[in-house]
């Protein structure tokens, strides 16, 4: 299911349709390049535990592998979009199989969830303004970036349990069998790997979904929506992307506005595209640091639908 499009948004900045047809061709050369490439690190870095396991490679291995889970799931987000094959079918056995099932989440879950978020952006039913919401003690503006980093830190000793708990709930696949294919692909994974005497294997992926995966998920929110009603077009150095927004996904801005447009391309199209000032790391810093009181949870923008609370995953009765 592909997210609309804004035509209007083409115009206001510039950008050619011939320009964005040629941007937004899908191939899975570069998806699954990138995909392989994730993979192998993790695989490394259980690899390196194998053989030599102590402590310090144990806690280097939870950062790496949720470095990358959270790496996964960027890659899951584009085939969430349908930009990885023109064959829908081989997108969507692609990004679930190898993507969020992987992670604990299914690609119906979070596509359904995920169409909320593009179409009431900043809104009261925007997913992330009501997870915001519900976590306040951490998203409250403004805050300077020690604070921001120790909240992140907590995670590594479960404070993001929580958070993977509303992630968890809001990604509610439409069709409830979904829930088969998840719990029963980690149970022969899991199966597998224990009866192969590599038990410590899904205990050290299990036990970084929540710590390290949640850390770095955390830091990359605060790159994105925080504090405005629509998106910081923001620029990170090679190191920072690796490390906060994999698979350049800090060209947000670019995506919400054109999500046809796979995310190895995003870059050109950000050559083409004019009118709109580009952030730097720091600069978003400063800005979190000096903006005005803005309460967790806000809605910086009202919504122009007449959307159904019923329908919308993001609202649940408990968590």
């Amino acid at each position: 299911m592909m997210m609309a499009q804004q035509p209007n948004k083409r115009k206001e900045y510039g950008l050619k349709s011939s320009d964005l047809k040629r941007l937004s061709k899908r191939t899975p050369y570069y998806w699954v390049r990138d995909l392989i490439l994730d993979w192998a690190i993790m695989i490394g870095a259980f690899t390196a535990v194998g053989l030599y396991p102590n402590v310090f490679t144990v806690l280097i291995a939870f950062l790496i592998i949720g470095n990358r889970q959270h790496a996964l799931a960027l890659l899951g987000h584009d085939g969430t979009h349908v930009t990885i094959s023109y064959n829908s079918k081989l997108n969507d056995f692609l990004t679930n199989f190898f993507t969020w099932i992987p992670i604990g989440l299914t690609l119906d879950g979070y596509r359904n969830l995920h169409r909320y978020h593009h179409s009431e952006l900043g809104t009261e039913n925007d997913p992330e303004v009501i997870y915001k919401a519900i976590r306040s003690e951490q998203w409250n503006l403004p805050k300077n970036a020690i604070d921001v980093l120790k909240m992140a830190a907590l995670d590594l000793v479960g404070n993001g349990i929580p958070d993977y708990k509303v992630i968890f709930l809001y990604s509610k696949p439409t069709d409830k069998k979904e829930y088969y294919y998840l719990f029963g692909c980690h149970a022969v994974v899991s199966g597998l790997l224990v009866a192969s005497g590599l038990w410590w294997v899904p205990a050290i992926w299990y036990v970084s979904l929540p710590t390290a995966f949640i850390m770095f998920f955390r830091i990359r929110l605060w790159l994105e929506h925080h504090g405005t009603d629509t998106t910081h077009r923001l620029h990170l150095n090679p190191i920072q992307g690796a490390l906060f927004a994999p698979h350049l996904s800090w060209h947000h801005w670019e995506h919400h506005n054109w999500p046809s447009v796979p995310y190895h391309n995003l870059p050109a199209l950000r050559k083409l595209v004019s009118g709109k000032e580009v952030m730097s790391f720091s600069d978003l810093i400063a800005y979190y640091q000096s903006c005005a009181d803005i309460p967790a949870g806000t809605a910086l923008k009202e919504t122009v639908r007449n959307t159904s609370k019923a329908k919308n995953p993001a609202y649940v009765e408990s968590f």
